[in-house]
Parts: structure tokens; C-alpha cells; sequence
């Protein structure tokens, strides 16, 4: 091979190569408008009260076997439902697009004035209700004096 034919050669292979530019450019621009819409975990705890597995063994004090209430709490896209023994409540409509969370601690109260050692309440919200929604009864529920919540699905 001459020295002609290697200029050639070597001039072909520089007009092959690839023009990276526009691409740096796009990721220039693209990288940092991901990382400034990106949303990042955030960690919530919610305080459930598990049965204890050692209820009934060792020779721990008895304790007096309390009557079990009743008291299921729907959580609808209208607003709530509270049923329990002994009562009969009407649904709780939404006022003005916002859920009646005074109504609800007030029916609450009156289960427990009637029932003061019952600590259980079920919770079953719609499909359609929102997290923060199912939240914010649940610390209603805590706050009225039904520690134990469990959800119903």
C-alpha cells in the first residue's frame, strides 16, 4: 500500500464518524429536568395495635371477658357510614365537597358513652377514597377512644 492510498483511507475514516454533539446537547438539557421532577420516597408510620400472642398462657392475672361491640365505619366517595349495636346512624353526607369529621367524632362519642370498654373498630373505605382520606378517620377513631382500628377491604 502507497502513501496515497493511506491518506485515503484515512480521510474516509474521518468522514464516517459520528457527530456526538447534538446527542450531549439533549442529555445536557434532559438530566437536569429529571432529577428536579423526580419524586424521592417518603417513609410514613402508621401505629397499628397487634393482638399480643401471648394472651391466655402463663399464669398471668385473668382477666374479665368483655362483651365484643361491633363497630364498622364505611368510608364512601358521599361521605359515612357508622354502624353499631344498638344504634342506628344516618349517613353522613359531604358539606360543601368536604367530609363531616365533627359529626363523626360526635356518633363516636356516643357509642362510647354507651359501651366505654369497647377499643375496636373496623374501617372499610370504597375503592375509590383516597389514602389521606382513610387516615385522617383513623385518627379520629384514635382520638374518640378506639384505639384498635382495623381496615376492612
Amino acid at each position: 500500500m502507497n502513501l496515497k492510498q493511506a491518506l485515503k483511507k484515512s480521510r474516509t475514516i474521518k468522514e464516517n464518524d459520528v457527530n456526538i454533539l447534538p446527542v450531549m446537547n439533549i442529555f445536557l438539557l434532559l438530566i437536569p429536568f429529571l432529577l428536579l421532577t423526580a419524586v424521592f420516597v417518603h417513609i410514613a408510620v402508621i401505629e397499628l395495635s397487634l393482638p399480643s400472642l401471648n394472651k391466655g398462657q402463663g399464669s398471668q392475672m385473668q382477666e374479665q371477658p368483655k362483651n365484643l361491640i361491633l363497630v364498622i365505619l364505611a368510608i364512601r366517595e358521599t361521605g359515612f357510614q357508622l354502624k353499631s349495636l344498638g344504634f342506628t346512624f344516618d349517613p353522613l353526607e359531604q358539606v360543601n365537597g368536604q367530609y363531616n369529621y365533627r359529626q363523626l367524632a360526635e356518633q363516636l362519642k356516643q357509642i362510647k358513652n354507651q359501651y366505654p370498654y369497647a377499643e375496636d373498630i373496623i374501617i372499610s373505605p370504597d375503592a375509590r377514597v383516597k389514602y389521606d382520606i382513610i387516615i385522617k378517620v383513623m385518627d379520629q377513631c384514635r382520638e374518640t377512644g378506639f384505639p384498635n382500628v382495623s381496615l376492612s377491604g
